[in-house]
């Protein structure tokens, strides 16, 4: 039989922090059978919250997601898109500027 964690009543409507995927972790433990996040009623998730969504998800293969409105639905993809594509760094040559005060820092900054 399935488990649903109702993620609204779980944790909040509104979630920005990645510590608030611990609580789903915490609720995943020893559990076998197939989990269900239900995001009913869920209106924001921050990316980091959203990015650490994805640790829990690959370290319990068993869930799956469910009720998630196109803003989430959005966030996770988003998410799952970047943790998909390899990072590429493009070499830029940056000149390295000195400053012997704060006062020499603060004319230079007042420049750009």
């Amino acid at each position: 039989m399935d488990k649903k964690l109702k993620i609204s009543e779980l944790i909040s409507t509104d979630i920005r922090s990645r510590a608030n995927a611990e609580i789903i972790r915490a609720e995943l433990d020893g559990v076998k059978d197939d989990v269900i996040l239900d995001f009913a009623g869920v209106t924001f998730v921050s990316r980091s919250f959203t990015d650490e969504l994805y640790n829990v998800m690959c370290e319990h293969k068993n869930i799956k997601l469910d009720n998630t409105s196109d803003f989430v639905k959005s966030m996770i993809d988003t998410v799952t898109q970047g943790r998909n594509t390899k990072r590429t760094f493009s070499e830029e040559k940056s000149e390295i500027k000195e400053f012997d005060d704060m006062n020499s820092l603060s004319l230079f900054l007042a420049t750009i």
